[in-house]
């Protein structure tokens, strides 16, 4: 069979058209609250792919990015077409330089990764000041069949997230990790303490910075410390993005292994324990469930990982005290007491709903009629007398048998 070739990335005319009704969809939730383009600072980082400037370009009109690239890559990057070009370092190292050149012009930083494909804002009419969770998958799933999905324009995301950072009061924004709309459709449509892909993020000038000692999963440990200093992040659960991460060529793509994913998780778990479960896509990925944070950074659980099962701690927080007392003891060469994890505030009750008042006496129902059949019941203790074979009279000649025949 010949091989499919790839379709031609859009011109900027073909993309302003494709996100036209999308960008329509955006602006309709974003009020007057919006900033212009000119007041955000756009940032795309990119390594070792110029051939990505032309397509990034065209979806960038208007937003005047800045490339920041690795070492060596500035030339090939100006060939390219990129009229914006500054050398950084590693992949952390080029994200801090992004927010401190946003900080120096006194604009949110928008960080954006050079693979990405798309993105898509899914309106929903449930989407309302009393929205409800909903119950199942199959519900979230429904419900996304019913809501309009339309691709919009990087600036048109950018504002909108920046405008969620500031009706929330925090300092980080991003999308929904994933492009699927039911899983987008069964949370709630800002995420408080839920993880901020860095493949498209808004940061408002701020102090924190992304770990340098980190070559992957970096946005993990960088949502951590959001929410550790500020409360919450600003999910967009509404923006669903696209982007090639384990096919394309050149960037993290480079440097990732199973090695080094594991080095990265190792340092994920021991810098915020209990926050990152396992994930049932495999040994290389992570959950990120603040609510299971340790007490030692704000939670109500002793986390201590369990020697019997790798990757999960111990259940019984009395048994992960002791654990704890031991390991420090043994760390300090002295005993060292742990102090048991305070109660967990009791969960509030959901209210019951009335019953519904009884109708008054006056009011009454009509009798309902027992359908008829054809077939009349017996009154109990009337059984059938059925009458025996010899009992049987017969008005007419036998018929004769087989054999007769």
């Amino acid at each position: 069979m010949p091989k499919k070739v790839a379709a031609p990335p859009p011109t900027a005319e073909e993309y302003a058209t494709l996100t036209a009704r999308g960008d329509e969809l955006l602006a309709a939730r974003w009020a007057k609250e919006a900033k212009p383009l000119s007041d955000l600072y756009f940032v795309v980082i990119s390594c070792k792919r110029p051939a990505n400037v032309k397509p990034m370009e065209a979806k960038l009109q208007g937003c005047s990015p800045t490339w920041i690239v690795g070492a060596g890559d500035v030339e090939a990057y100006k060939a390219a077409g990129a009229t914006n070009v500054v050398e950084g370092g590693g992949l952390c190292a080029s994200r801090n330089l992004a927010l401190q050149l946003a900080g120096a012009a006194g604009k949110p930083c928008v960080q954006i990764s050079d693979d990405i494909k798309s993105l898509s804002f899914v309106a929903s009419r449930e989407d309302t000041e009393q929205w409800v969770k909903p119950g199942t998958i199959q519900v979230a799933n429904q419900r996304a069949k019913q809501a309009e999905v339309g691709v919009a324009s990087l600036g048109a995301c950018a504002r909108y997230i920046d405008v969620q950072t500031r009706r929330v009061g925090c300092k980080l924004g991003g999308t929904y990790p994933c492009g699927n709309p039911g899983q987008a459709l069964g949370g709630p449509v800002v995420g408080a303490e839920h993880f901020v892909v860095g493949d498209f993020i808004v940061v408002q000038p701020d102090a924190l910075r992304f770990d340098e000692t980190m070559t992957l999963k970096e946005d993990y440990d960088f949502t951590c410390q959001h929410i550790y200093k500020h409360g919450r992040v600003a999910r967009c659960n509404r923006l669903l993005i696209l982007a090639e991460h384990y096919v394309n060529a050149g960037g993290a793509v480079a440097v990732r292994n199973k090695q080094r994913e594991a080095q990265n998780i190792k340092h994920l778990r021991s810098k915020w324990p209990g926050v990152f479960l396992g994930s049932p896509r495999g040994p290389s990925e992570v959950r990120l469930i603040w609510a299971k944070r340790d007490v030692t950074i704000g939670g109500t659980r002793i986390f201590e990982p369990d020697p019997r099962n790798p990757g999960r701690g111990i259940y019984d927080q009395e048994e992960a005290r002791r654990a704890r007392e031991k390991r420090l003891s043994k760390a300090a060469g002295k005993p060292v007491h742990v102090a048991p994890a305070p109660p967990k505030a009791p969960r509030p009750k959901k209210a019951k709903v009335a019953a519904p008042p009884p109708p008054p006496p006056w009011v009454t129902c009509a009798p309902t009629r027992r359908a008829s059949t054809s077939r009349r019941r017996r009154p109990p203790g009337n059984p059938i007398k059925r009458p025996r074979s010899a009992d049987i009279l017969t008005t007419g000649p036998r018929a004769p048998s087989r054999s007769a025949t």
